[in-house]
């Protein structure tokens, strides 16, 4: 599959930074965030410090609106859409969704969480997938520091899954990374 037409979409409202909504006045603030990641850092006999574990390049793109719900809960709810492959392999998977994230009053840290679907770049290929389901369950979860007014690292993992709904056993996937988030 070819990754191409979705960086080219990342990049292309990267390069906006703020879309204004006409006639309302509004501009909606985009954060993307890059890094690099391991799957199945679940598995036995996985080494968590093994650098040449880091194969999957993820990109991800939030955008922050008006939100009423800010007056009941804390935080900022943003809707995400990103994607992770791995090069080498030629696969990767496009995800998309709602992020909640909360920052602390007084030090730059900050924890997200995030849940939405998921594709599998084989089940779009229609080949063979560890998935039964095309569309699956996607979480996510981060811890991060502000290191610049508006540029942040983060520890991020990703549980992705179909829970056996569609005639094939349950194979979760769980990923893990470290991403560079900078807002517009």
């Amino acid at each position: 599959m070819s990754h191409r037409p979705l960086i080219h979409m990342l990049v292309a409202a990267l390069a906006f930074g703020g879309l204004t909504i006409p006639g309302l006045g509004q501009t909606l603030l985009l954060e993307a965030r890059g890094g690099l990641g391991m799957r199945d850092f679940v598995q036995p006999d996985t080494n968590l410090l093994d650098p040449t574990r880091l194969r999957d390049i993820n990109a991800e793109l939030l955008v922050s609106i008006p939100n009423p719900a800010t007056l009941l809960l804390p935080g900022e709810f943003r809707p995400h859409l990103g994607a992770s492959f791995d090069p080498g392999a030629g696969d990767g998977f496009a995800y998309a969704g709602l992020s909640w994230t909360v920052r602390a009053p007084v030090v730059p840290v900050f924890v997200e969480a995030g849940l939405g679907a998921a594709v599998q770049s084989d089940v779009i290929n229609q080949g063979a997938s560890r998935f039964g389901c095309a569309v699956q369950a996607q979480a996510q979860a981060s811890v991060g520091l502000d290191v610049l007014p508006n540029v942040a690292v983060m520890v991020s993992v990703q549980h992705i899954r179909d829970f056996g709904l569609c005639g094939q056993a349950d194979n979760p996937m769980s990923n893990a990374g470290l991403r560079l988030g900078v807002r517009f």
